[in-house]
């Protein structure tokens, strides 16, 4: 029986890009039939490849940019503490600290510790040093544990001087088995890349899709993604020693976080086309992660990085779980806030370039009536 002397796959060179003698001499190629490929199309190829090597470069740069400049040098910057006992001695004390403690804590005085304590469960401020014998501070190890040593930190020297150490109170201790508060730092993480890769991979294998269906698609992903994640994690870290409804409050909030990033990556590739991911990972990678007050508290970033996480959506979406789960949702408004003001305005663009563009034909028709 007749049989074809080239044994590749008719779509090899289309998947390829180029002729397989671009790879190997025609001699190695058992019965290779193709012409060597001509210098015009070797150039396009190049040009192809030199090209594509603008994304690794721009992550490179981008990641050793932003998450080196937010994380170098963590130092606290005007950290809220409030020294609590008779007026006389707390006013001594901060007058003496002043000087020495300038542009990285804020101290300030109350004889009312009960108000004081309020404030700290309250999230406004780091930290309560209550004069006495012995000395007690209060603080809420939630909050990060970079911002405990720190309050511990500041507390110690003064607690020697008295011949005795501090005593430590958490108003909001993090759950047994996550010490350091990370996991809910991971899954925020998970979360962000479930979101834009869901959208990332449609717009490769079905470009043509509707907004319907993808939308479909990113929910569905999101609430399955986010559900694996989470389970798979209870098997470390539990289920951050906060209750059932807790934790339901936190996974809506992760869920409507991850289909915003979804939305996002959508409005981008309508936007950008090829160069969506690049975009999508500037604002949801590089300036995400550094500026959510997880990794680093957000009192211990410097300006720039302090100032993004005001207002953008990774520090919403963490700032709200973290209430929910470790505070009773106590200020949970703030982070609220930043995440539906992102998916507000993400689905405003979204409806703004989504709108069918009139061709020629609807505008003649338009005019005959």
């Amino acid at each position: 029986m007749p049989h074809s002397s080239d044994h590749r796959h008719p779509d090899w060179d289309q998947a390829f890009g180029a002729d397989t003698e671009a790879i190997a001499p025609a001699h190695i190629l058992e019965h290779s039939q193709a012409s060597a490929p001509a210098a015009g199309e070797s150039r396009t190829a190049w040009r192809s490849v030199v090209e594509a090597m603008v994304f690794p470069i721009f992550f490179a740069v981008m990641f050793a940019l932003c998450y080196v400049s937010a994380f170098h040098n963590p130092t606290p910057r005007n950290v809220e503490i409030v020294v609590t006992g008779p007026e006389s001695s707390t006013s001594i004390l901060v007058d003496q600290l002043a000087s020495k403690v300038e542009g990285k804590f804020d101290l300030q005085t109350s004889t009312d510790t009960a108000a004081a304590i309020e404030r700290l469960q309250g999230r406004e401020i780091a930290g309560v040093i209550e004069l006495g014998s012995p000395m007690t501070v209060h603080v809420a190890s939630a909050e990060g544990p970079v911002l405990v040593q720190a309050v511990e930190g500041l507390t110690q020297p003064l607690a020697a001087a008295q011949g005795q150490p501090a005593n430590i109170v958490d108003h909001a201790p993090l759950a047994p088995d996550d010490p350091t508060g990370q996991a809910l730092f991971y899954l925020l993480v998970v979360s962000t890349i479930i979101g834009y890769l869901t959208i990332t991979v449609l717009a490769q294998v079905a470009p043509a899709m509707k907004m319907r269906p993808k939308l479909g698609i990113l929910a569905g992903m999101s609430f399955i993604g986010i559900a694996l994640s989470y389970l798979v994690s209870s098997i470390f870290v539990g289920f951050y020693a906060a209750s059932f409804v807790e934790n339901l409050a936190m996974l809506a909030v992760i869920f409507t976080y991850t289909f915003t990033v979804g939305l996002v990556s959508i409005l981008a590739n309508k936007v950008f086309g090829h160069a969506a991911i690049m975009v999508v990972m500037l604002l949801m990678i590089f300036l995400n992660f550094p500026s959510a007050g997880a990794a680093i508290p957000v009192d211990f970033l410097p300006g720039f990085w302090s100032g993004v996480s005001n207002f953008w959506i990774g520090s919403g979406a963490m700032d709200a779980a973290r209430s929910i789960v470790y505070f009773g949702s106590t200020g949970v408004d703030k982070g609220l806030f930043i995440l539906g003001g992102w998916l507000v305005l993400t689905v405003a663009l979204l409806v703004f370039t989504h709108r069918p563009k009139k061709t020629s034909k609807d505008v003649a028709a338009h005019a005959a009536h």
